[in-house]
């Protein structure tokens, strides 16, 4: 029997050329992602990116302009990402929503995740306006707890229990990521994610 000819392999589209900023960010995330906050320097990041040192200093100015990059990067996305779930969502119940994106977020972009909240690069320190884009997202969360609070009958300030709220979320995510939180089973995980959640609302309910 005569051996089957194989039709030939089409030629694979080429992807299109990254934009240089483009490049050099991803580059700058990979290295953190893959080798740690040591190994990011700017000379590593030109070559992983395959440009010149002066090719970062042109456009993040250096490596504390790249990590602030990747920062506001990271908060406009994370922001973005809250904004699609609340729209979504059930209209009474946003907090709910949200922290599941906020999780969801975190655990998809774990890299952006730890410059963000974890001193993922040590010596890094945002610039104001960094911070300004950072709370933002905070912002998005108050307005959130403004309604379940309404809904509820929540009394008290809704920027103190959004900080309740965000610093209890932050700790469930922090401690998956690190895998610190004791299992390894996604499903245990999401248990105790929605269980944290709802215990952190319950703990704001009025009490007579």
């Amino acid at each position: 029997m005569p051996p089957l000819l194989s039709s030939p392999e089409m030629p694979k589209p080429e992807s299109p050329p990254r934009e240089p900023r483009e490049a050099i960010l991803s580059a700058a995330i990979d290295i953190l992602h893959n080798h740690g906050a040591g190994a990011l320097t700017v000379r590593s990041v030109a070559s992983a990116a395959g440009c010149s040192t002066t090719g970062v200093y042109t456009y993040f100015g250096g490596k504390n302009g790249l990590v602030e990059a990747i920062f506001i990067d990271g908060f406009q996305r994370f922001g973005a990402a809250l904004e699609v779930a609340r729209a979504a969502g059930p209209p009474d119940g946003p907090v709910d929503v949200m922290a599941q994106a906020y999780r969801d977020w975190a655990l998809a972009n774990p890299t952006h995740y730890m410059v963000m909240f974890g001193r993922g690069v040590p010596d890094f320190h945002p610039s104001t306006e960094a911070l300004a884009i950072a709370s933002g997202t905070f912002e998005q969360l108050v307005d959130a707890t403004t309604t379940m609070m309404a809904k509820l009958g929540i009394s008290g300030a809704p920027l103190d229990i959004a900080h309740h709220l965000w610093a209890g979320m932050h700790g469930y995510v922090s401690l998956e990521i690190a895998n610190m939180d004791r299992t390894n089973d996604p499903k245990e995980r999401q248990r105790r994610f929605d269980l944290g959640v709802r215990r952190l609302v319950h703990g704001c309910l009025p009490t007579d």
